[in-house]
């Protein structure tokens, strides 16, 4: 009992600076290229430098801080061609997860109304971080349904590296007002079992009026660009 409760602790405080720190990058109070300095940090924080080295190498492993050697940990950039190319590996992920869900049945079904009644009291609100983890499950739980896991997790580790950007999209009012009447919608095609409404469905509730992302080929400077339909 006595050695397992420090353990207990440590994974305690792991987890605490795990997700404010995410919070923080999430938000924009930590900024691109920022350097985290971990002293100052524990004592924002309020824990020792231990777990909150194991919470920089998680957020490192998921692409949202970057390790330098011998220099620290720094909050992950995003150039445009890596938003490019991101945005194009998960269109093509997303698809083939959607192409391969198993039907849900009653209980998976309920389980995502519910998900979305839930998010609706918190578009007036302002609790973005709510907000994004409710909207996380709901997509996950759809994804989950294919029997892929491999590519389902991949697709949650490019989600975690688009985390800032996705967060933009809770500030936009336009796409607030519309969010969980394109959740309603998306629950009818898995009730029907209408693969081809589900994968039109999705695409017009995660790019709106944005084109589909399709790459063009690097132009001699090496950039990768979004062609515009």
């Amino acid at each position: 009992m006595g050695k397992g409760a420090p353990r207990k602790r440590d994974a305690g405080a792991m987890q605490g600076a795990l997700e404010r720190l995410r919070a923080m990058i999430v938000l924009g109070e930590l900024n691109p290229g920022e350097q985290i300095r971990q002293q100052e940090m524990a004592e924002v924080l309020g824990v020792s430098r231990v777990p909150l080295r194991e919470a920089m190498n998680l957020l490192a492993d998921q692409g949202l801080l970057v390790h330098r050697r011998n220099q620290g940990y720094f909050v992950a950039k995003r150039v445009p061609d890596d938003l490019v190319q991101i945005r194009r590996m998960l269109y093509l992920l997303e698809n083939e997860l959607l192409a391969t869900v198993a039907w849900p049945d009653a209980t998976v079904l309920a389980e995502l109304e519910a998900l979305n009644e839930e998010i609706a009291p918190l578009l007036t609100r302002g609790d973005v971080l709510a907000l994004s983890e409710l909207n996380r499950r709901f997509h996950h739980t759809i994804f989950a349904l294919s029997p892929y896991s491999l590519i389902h997790q991949e697709v949650q580790r490019l989600w975690d590296w688009l985390d800032p950007v996705f967060m933009a999209k809770f500030t936009r009012p336009e796409y607030l007002q519309r969010m969980t009447e394109e959740h309603q919608a998306i629950l009818q095609p898995l009730r029907d079992r209408d693969r081809d409404a589900l994968l039109r469905l999705m695409n017009e509730h995660r790019y709106g009026a944005q084109s589909v992302p399709v790459l063009t080929a690097p132009s001699q400077t090496g950039e990768i660009h979004e062609q515009v339909d």
